[in-house]
C-alpha cells in the first residue's frame, strides 16, 4: 500500500464515524465445507447470494491449546507470502493451523504501515492518517490482552521527552521521518542510521547502557552528544547506547534547535493500561463493527471503501473468547469481492461484536491446516496469479500435544458388490489424534473386521468369503471408521462383449465379461475369477477370454463363468462365400448383411439376391422386426389398422410389432404397408424399439428443429448408429434402402 501524503501524531484522535446499515449481509449463505484443523480452531468456507465466497477460521480463546500470534518476516522489511509465513513459523507444539494476511504495508520498503507489538516490545511504530478517506485515521488495534481474551479497541500510544522541565509529546518512534515530525530511532530500528533528509535537525542522546529493547512502560535518561544542524547531509548513525531525535517543521524546530551537547534529555514510552502487558497488539483500520453494529471509521464514500473487492478482517464475539478471521475472494468469473459497507454487514449479519479491516485486495488471502498434514496451504483464491507476499500475518495456534490416535479415514479404492473370492484395497486418507494432529500409519497395525464375516481383511486388503449384506470396520487404535458391504455368489446379469455371432475360420476375438449388480452397477472380482469355454469344435480360448476359431466352418459358442453363474454366446464360422448372389465379402455392407442373414432375420428375394439398392417398403421392415424381436406372428391379433386387413399377407406381422409398442401407425388409423420407408420414419422406429437416448451435440444440416423427428435423428447420432454423409446431411425425407436399413439394424442391436 502507499504511504499517506501526511500523517499525524498517534495520540491524535479523529471524530468517529457511524454508519448503520441493515445487516442483512448474511442472507442466501450456504456453506461449501466446514471442518475443525484443531481443538480450538474451525474452517468454514461459504457461498452468498452464489456469486461470493467467503473463508473463515473460527479461533476459540477458551480452549486450552489454542493461540492467535503475530508472524512477522526475518528481517520485517523482508516481506513472505501467508503460507510461507505460517509454515516456516510452525513446529511441534506450537502448530499453526490456519492464518490470513494481517496489517497494510509499505509497497516501497516492505515495512508495516501501523503500530506493532509483541508483549511489550515495539516491533514497529506505525503511522496514523489525518484523512478519513485513508483506512487507517484512527489508533484501533487488534489483540491479545494479558488476560488471554482478544480486543478490538482504540490505544493511546504515547511517545514523550522530558528536556528542561517540560514535557513534550513526540509523533512516531524507528519509521520515517515525515513532515512537521518529530522521531524518536532506537537501536532496534531496522536500520543502523536514521537515514532523515537534512530539512531537519538531528540530536544523538547517550544513555550509558545498552538498549537491548524498545518497549512500552520505558524510560531512558541520556546526555547530548551531537547535533546535527538543519541542512546537514550527513548520515546519523543510532548508538547502541542512546537513540536520535529527528525533528521536522517549524513547532518541532522551535522546540528543540537550541539543544546543546551535555544537555539532560529522557524519554518513556507508554501505552494505555488495556493494552500494557498484552501478547501482542496490530495496528489496522477501519473499525468495521462496535457493539455489534456497523461501526466504519472511514468515510464509505470514497473509492478505497465502495470498491468491489478482496477483503480481510478479524472480529471477536462479545466475550472475547471467539475470535474469527474473515476473507472475501474477488476473483472473475468465481467471487465478486465486496464493499466495506458489504462487508461489515456481512460481519454484523454473523452476530459478530467488534469487527477490524485488515489488507485486502491482492494481499487477501487465508492458508489452513488440512487433515493428515501439519503443512499450511492456501485455501481461498487470491485476485492475483499468485499469493502476494506481505508483512505481517496472523495465526491460529495449536499447541495441543501429540496423542493417541481418534480419527481415521479410508476409501477403497473400489466401491461396489463383492463377488465371493474377490479382493479389494483401502488407502488411508489420514490418521488424527484426538487434537486433529496427523499421525503416520503403519499399515500392520490396521485391522478390518466385518460384523456377520462376509469379508475378512489384513492390513489394507480385504477378501469377501461369503454372501449376504454386512457392515466393514477398519479399526487403528481407538481410531474406527465403517461401511456398508454386499456379496454375492453371482452377479446379477452376466455378458459378453463383442457380441458377435460370425467369426471367420482361423480368425482371433478377444471377449470381455461384463459383470453387474441388481442395479446394472459393475460388481467387484479378481480377473482370475472369469472362467472361458468353448463349446463345439470351433476353436480354442485363453484364461483372458482370447479366442482363435478352427480353421473351418462350424457352429457352437463361446462360454464365461464367474461365481455360480455362466452365460453363452453362439458362435457361427463362416468363411466368405456370398451371403446372396449379389452380396460378395468385398461389398461394403457384407458383414451386416450376413449377420442378419445369419441369424434369420431377412431371407432375400426368390432369385437368391438382397437387391440391396432396393427401398424398402413399411411393410417388409415390419416383418424383420417381428423377427428380430421373436414376436409370434403365427397366431392373428386383434386388428390395428383400417389399411391392413386380416387378409393381408403380414397382417399378423404387422400387428405383432404394433401391439409391442415397436412401431406405430401414422396417426390416421393406417400403417401404409405399401408405403416406402422413410429414413427419417427408419430413425423413429429403431429409437423407439431399441429405446435409445441422449441427443446428439453435432447437428445434421438437414434435419432443423421443427421437423418432426429432430430428436430421433440425432438421437441415433448420439448412439453411433448414423453419421449422415459428406455434407453433413442426414436426407431425412429420402427413402431408406435395404442395405442401409440392414447396416443401421446392425448397428442397433449390437449397440
Amino acid at each position: 500500500m502507499k504511504r499517506f501524503s501526511k500523517q499525524v501524531a498517534m495520540t491524535a484522535v479523529a471524530a468517529t464515524l457511524l454508519w448503520t446499515v441493515p445487516a442483512s449481509a448474511s442472507a442466501n449463505q450456504n456453506a461449501v465445507k466446514s471442518y475443525p484443523v484443531s481443538s480450538g480452531v474451525t474452517y468454514s468456507q461459504y457461498t452468498q447470494s452464489a456469486s461470493k465466497y467467503i473463508n473463515h477460521l473460527s479461533v476459540n480463546l477458551g480452549d486450552p491449546y489454542t493461540k492467535l500470534q503475530v508472524g512477522l518476516p526475518s528481517p520485517i522489511a523482508k516481506r513472505q507470502a501467508t503460507t510461507v509465513l505460517a509454515n516456516r513459523d510452525s513446529k511441534d507444539g506450537n502448530r499453526v493451523v490456519g492464518a490470513i494476511n494481517a496489517s497494510f504495508f509499505d509497497m516501497k520498503n516492505g515495512l508495516p504501515m501501523y503500530l506493532i507489538s509483541q508483549g511489550n516490545e515495539i516491533v514497529n511504530g506505525g503511522v496514523i492518517s489525518d484523512s478519513t478517506s485513508n483506512y487507517v485515521s484512527q489508533p484501533i488495534a487488534f489483540g491479545v490482552t494479558k488476560d488471554g481474551l482478544s480486543e478490538i479497541d482504540q490505544f493511546n500510544f504515547n511517545v514523550r521527552m522530558d528536556y528542561k522541565g517540560t514535557n513534550h509529546l513526540l509523533t512516531g518512534i524507528n519509521r520515517q521521518r515525515q513532515d512537521d515530525e518529530t522521531i524518536i530511532f532506537t537501536p532496534q530500528n531496522i536500520e543502523t542510521h536514521t537515514n532523515s533528509n537534512q530539512y531537519g535537525i538531528e540530536i544523538v542522546i547517550d544513555t550509558g547502557q545498552p538498549i537491548t529493547n524498545t518497549q512500552y512502560g520505558q524510560k531512558l535518561t541520556g546526555k547530548v552528544v551531537k547535533v546535527r544542524g538543519y541542512g546537514s547531509k550527513e548520515k546519523v548513525e543510532i548508538p547502541k547506547t542512546g537513540f536520535v531525535l529527528s525533528v521536522h517543521g517549524a513547532k518541532g524546530l522551535e522546540k528543540f534547535k537550541n539543544m546543546q551537547v551535555g544537555e539532560d534529555v529522557s524519554l518513556a514510552l507508554t501505552i494505555d493500561d488495556k493494552w500494557m502487558d498484552s501478547e501482542f497488539m496490530l495496528a489496522s483500520g477501519p473499525m468495521l463493527l462496535k457493539d455489534g453494529k456497523v461501526n466504519i471509521t472511514m468515510n464509505t464514500s470514497n473509492s478505497r471503501a465502495t470498491a468491489l473487492t478482496a477483503r480481510t478482517a478479524i472480529a471477536i464475539s462479545k466475550d472475547k473468547k471467539q475470535v474469527h478471521l474473515v476473507t472475501v475472494d474477488n476473483v472473475r468469473g468465481y467471487s465478486n469481492g465486496m464493499s466495506l459497507t458489504q462487508f461489515a454487514n456481512y460481519l454484523a449479519a454473523q452476530g459478530y461484536d467488534r469487527a477490524l479491516n485488515f489488507d485486502g485486495g491482492g494481499s487477501t488471502a487465508m492458508g489452513v491446516r488440512n487433515h493428515g498434514s501439519n503443512t499450511v496451504v492456501l485455501a481461498n483464491r487470491t485476485s492475483d496469479s499468485s499469493e502476494r507476499q506481505v508483512s505481517a500475518i496472523m495465526e491460529a495456534i495449536s499447541t495441543a500435544p501429540v496423542s493417541e490416535p481418534a480419527q481415521l479415514s479410508v476409501s477403497r479404492n473400489q466401491v461396489g458388490t463383492m463377488l465371493v473370492g474377490s479382493k479389494t484395497s483401502l488407502t488411508v486418507n489420514y490418521l488424527l489424534d484426538a487434537y486433529y494432529n496427523p499421525l503416520k500409519v503403519d499399515n500392520s497395525q490396521i485391522q478390518v473386521t466385518a460384523e456377520k464375516g462376509s469379508v475378512a481383511g489384513s492390513g489394507l486388503t480385504y477378501s469377501a468369503v461369503k454372501a449376504g449384506e454386512d457392515r466393514v470396520s477398519v479399526q487403528y487404535g481407538n481410531a474406527k471408521q465403517s461401511f456398508p458391504v454386499s456379496v454375492v455368489d453371482a452377479p446379477a446379469k452376466l455378458t459378453i462383449v463383442p457380441s458377435t455371432t460370425k467369426v471367420k475360420p482361423g480368425a482371433s476375438v478377444t471377449y470381455k465379461a461384463n459383470a453387474t449388480d441388481a442395479l446394472g452397477k459393475p460388481i467387484i472380482y479378481s480377473p482370475e475369477q472369469v472362467k472361458w469355454s468353448v463349446t463345439g469344435d470351433i476353436g480354442t480360448i485363453t484364461p483372458a477370454g482370447a479366442f482363435k476359431a478352427v480353421n473351418k466352418a462350424g457352429k457352437g459358442s463361446v462360454n464365461v463363468t464367474l461365481g455360480s453363474k455362466t452365460t453363452s454366446i453362439p458362435i457361427v464360422l463362416s468363411d466368405d462365400t456370398p451371403a446372396f448372389s449379389d452380396i460378395p465379402s468385398t461389398y461394403a455392407y457384407y458383414t451386416e448383411i450376413s449377420f442378419l442373414k445369419d441369424l434369420g432375420y431377412i431371407q432375400g428375394d426368390l432369385d437368391g439376391k438382397f437387391n440391396p439398392g432396393n427401398t424398402l417398403s413399411r411393410e417388409h421392415a415390419a416383418v424383420i422386426l417381428s423377427r428380430v424381436f421373436n414376436l409370434d406372428a403365427s397366431v392373428a391379433s386383434t386388428q390395428e389398422f383400417k389399411d391392413v386387413p386380416k387378409k393381408h399377407r403380414y397382417y399378423n406381422e404387422i400387428n405383432a410389432i404394433a401391439s409391442a409398442n415397436l412401431v406405430g401407425g401414422k396417426g390416421d388409423g393406417t400403417f401404409d404397408p405399401a408405403g416406402q420407408l422413410t429414413r427419417a420414419q427408419m430413425a423413429a422406429i429403431l429409437v423407439k424399439a431399441y429405446k435409445l437416448s441422449g441427443e446428439s451435440s453435432k447437428k445434421f444440416k438437414d434435419v432443423p428443429t421443427s421437423h418432426w423427428a429432430y430428436k430421433q435423428v440425432h438421437i441415433l447420432a448420439n448412439s453411433g448408429i448414423t453419421t449422415g454423409n459428406e455434407k453433413g446431411n442426414f436426407e431425412p425425407n429420402k427413402p431408406v434402402n435395404r442395405a442401409q436399413f440392414s447396416a443401421f439394424l446392425y448397428r442397433s442391436i449390437n449397440k
